[in-house]
């Protein structure tokens, strides 16, 4: 008794840790055997009013497919009360429906969860009065044993499909983010273009490219959702791009949304490049751009600079505007943290912060409530 006592301690260790629902039962089988020595073994799950085998020894298939109503048979009747049955001699008792030749005990134990039958774990012996009332105990805690770490590992399955659930509800409200960025830019394009001498073929050429720079963010964007639906995760597509275009490029978008009271700034040191993906670079300076812009109501002065640091390269937004207090400071790079914003989705900073990490570099915030803010972005330099 103490070897199966022992045995039994094993299983319930076993399917204490994190184990799928074929890891549980194929042990539950292994270890039952070893414990109770029975000729036949079958779990069967409870299915509305039926239970159908999920894992079997000793059996024939067509035994295994065998539908079992609640109530019929020794296993329905066990499923349908909730108590384990012991019968030493199945050819004395009527309920016993004969699913392997020779069978001639049978001891079948309910699977309980909270209360409830999910299903039961019925073994048999081909010698008469094979099974003891301690052997019912110990198919009685297998069974128990079994059936909370099923119960387990669904819940386990269900909250890790929640989480995937909530990264991809995240990953689409950035997306969705990011497009109507772009969009933006589009109906600015847009509106300029009606202005008077909005026909003139230099404000057209410079529009044309803000617009075709436009669409293929959102093409890229599109491209995003289908690297992720297949791989739960999205690529850098890395090249070496010199930053003086980048940054040249950054301040006409920020030109094109800027207020007429705002003043745009950009000093470039000349030679300057990095490996980076320039779309995505270009989404999280952006996005430090756009919220540098919303910061100044009153106007004031946008910079945009990229020099040889200490550090590396540095590449910096900085603004005039209210500043942000230290608490808020703190919590900037949170996702879903709007402070208040009306149209805010509190998704433009995490967006920032996750790109820059995802190049391997560094970005930080200083801020000055009343005097303005400054984002610098620190890349290794590269030669």
């Amino acid at each position: 008794m103490d070897k199966k006592i022992e045995k039994l301690n094993f299983l319930g260790q076993y399917l204490a840790a994190s184990r799928s629902v074929e890891e549980t039962l194929d042990m539950a089988m292994i270890i039952s055997k070893d414990v109770l020595g029975y000729d036949h073994a079958m779990i069967r799950l409870l299915d509305g009013t039926l239970l159908r085998a999920v894992k079997w020894i000793g059996f024939p298939r067509e035994a295994a497919d065998l539908e079992i109503h609640v109530g019929e048979g020794i296993s329905g009747a066990v499923a349908q009360t909730g108590a384990a049955i012991l019968v030493e001699d199945t050819l004395k008792d009527s309920r016993f429906l004969k699913g392997v030749e020779n069978c001639r005990s049978e001891l079948c134990a309910p699977m309980l969860y909270n209360d409830k039958v999910i299903g039961i774990f019925n073994v048999e012996s081909e010698q008469p009065a094979f099974f003891t009332e301690s052997d019912r105990n110990i198919l009685e805690t297998f069974a128990a044993l079994i059936a909370a770490s099923m119960e387990s590992a669904r819940l386990r399955e269900k909250l890790s499909q929640a989480e995937k659930l909530s990264v991809i509800g995240s990953f689409a409200s950035s997306i969705l983010h990011d497009i109507r960025n772009d969009i933006h830019q589009l109906n600015i394009c847009s509106d300029m273009l009606r202005l008077p001498g909005g026909a003139d073929p230099e404000r057209v050429a410079l529009l044309a490219g803000v617009v075709k720079r436009s669409a293929g963010n959102i093409y890229g964007l599109i491209e995003d959702i289908f690297d992720f639906v297949k791989s739960g995760h999205t690529h850098l597509r890395k090249e070496r791009q010199p930053l003086e275009p980048l940054l040249e490029s950054l301040a006409y978008q920020a030109k094109s949304i800027a207020p007429a009271n705002v003043e745009t700034l950009l000093a470039v040191e000349p030679g300057l490049a990095l490996t980076l993906d320039r779309r995505r670079l270009n989404r999280a300076l952006f996005n430090l751009v756009k919220n540098a812009i919303e910061a100044m109501p009153t106007g004031g002065v946008l910079s945009l600079s990229v020099r040889r640091g200490a550090a590396g390269v540095e590449i910096e937004v900085s603004d005039t505007g209210v500043g942000i207090e230290p608490e808020r400071l703190e919590r900037i790079w949170d996702q879903f943290y709007t402070h208040g914003k009306a149209q805010g989705t509190g998704l433009g900073m995490a967006i920032v912060k996750k790109i820059v990490e995802d190049h391997g570099w560094r970005v930080a915030a200083r801020s000055t409530v009343g005097q303005g803010t400054t984002f610098i972005i620190t890349a290794p330099l590269e030669e």
